[in-house]
């Protein structure tokens, strides 16, 4: 009996003598946080939001930020189009996946086949939503507000060597568990970041969003093979 109070005053006393704060401070579980958000995910049916995205490629010195309008609808519609440079787009209909971008390339659309070819959109969100736990490694990295609004940063590293992707940062909302912010640090060392912004859930999105006809005299480069 002695020695069961003994150890028990002792663990008190250890626990005293850390820094003030330092238990309050425990890091949140980056495994229950990512689950929780991808419930949240699975009950969104359609999904819009304004959208700035901004790219640092480190290799060329360049910094660029692009705005536009980004859309999702259940189960594989997803489009990317830009006010910021206009007529920019990336576009699938769930079937077929167009890249169109005239502020680069103005006489060139790219179209790929992805039906039946899992991860085929280039989908931040989805993308990162998909059975995380068994494609990543995740760890909480931070806390941060984005748009006046408390988030979870969490890291997600790949366990698959041959990824497209070393690391991405996921802001997941502390209220409503959306993505609010994707950070994407390719393998070329290029850093892309979506932040999402006026986010709607769950209301009509017209079909023609997730169409799109290449304008006379463009030319389609079939990407699928």
């Amino acid at each position: 009996m002695r020695k069961s109070m003994l150890n028990a005053i002792l663990g008190v006393l250890a626990l005293a003598a850390w820094p003030p704060g330092r238990l309050a401070a425990q890091a949140p579980d980056p495994a229950a946080i990512t689950d929780r958000a991808v419930a949240a995910w699975q009950a969104v049916r359609s999904f819009r939001a304004d959208f700035t995205q901004s790219v640092r490629d480190p290799m060329i010195g360049t910094d660029d930020t692009t705005r536009g309008d980004f859309f999702q609808q259940r189960p594989n519609k997803f489009a990317m189009r830009w006010r910021e440079p206009r007529g920019d787009l990336i576009v699938s209909d769930g079937e077929t996946l167009w890249v169109y971008l005239p502020s680069a390339t103005p006489n060139q659309a790219v179209r790929t086949t992805i039906a039946g070819r899992p991860g085929a959109t280039p989908d931040v969100v989805a993308e990162f939503l998909e059975r995380p736990r068994e494609r990543f490694s995740i760890t909480w990295e931070r806390g941060e507000a984005v748009g006046g609004r408390a988030a979870d940063v969490l890291a997600f590293v790949p366990r698959d060597r041959n990824a497209p992707y070393r690391r991405v940062l996921l802001w997941i909302d502390r209220g409503d568990l959306l993505v609010r912010r994707v950070e994407i640090t390719e393998a070329s060392g290029a850093v892309r970041r979506v932040t999402l912004e006026r986010l709607r859930v769950n209301g009509a999105i017209p079909a023609s969003t997730f169409t799109f006809r290449p304008p006379a005299g463009v030319r389609v480069v079939d990407a699928t093979r």
